[in-house]
């Protein structure tokens, strides 16, 4: 499992009500994220690993863990696929 995501430091993004634009420096792509995805990524920051993502989702959207580890894990796996996000280690942060 993942333990713990940082935004990239080659995107530009805004929130705009509930929702976030993230836009990659080169322009080509832009990612819309929702209200839950836009809280996983304010929380990719290096501070706050996966097991306290999941914890706060269960707590702000008041679902079982099992059902926000399913969603946190599959949100930052697609993060992590169109590369707005990475992977780091913890004797990193």
């Amino acid at each position: 499992m993942i333990n713990r995501v940082i935004q990239v430091e080659s995107v530009i993004w805004r929130r705009i009500g509930d929702d976030i634009v993230v836009i990659k420096d080169d322009g080509l792509a832009t990612h819309v994220l929702n209200k839950t995805a836009a809280i996983i990524w304010e929380k990719c920051d290096g501070q706050h690993g996966v097991a306290e993502i999941i914890a706060q989702i269960c707590e702000r959207f008041d679902v079982s863990v099992e059902e926000a580890t399913a969603d946190v894990t599959e949100i930052i796996e697609q993060l992590l696929k169109v590369e707005i996000v990475k992977q780091v280690e913890e004797t990193t942060v």
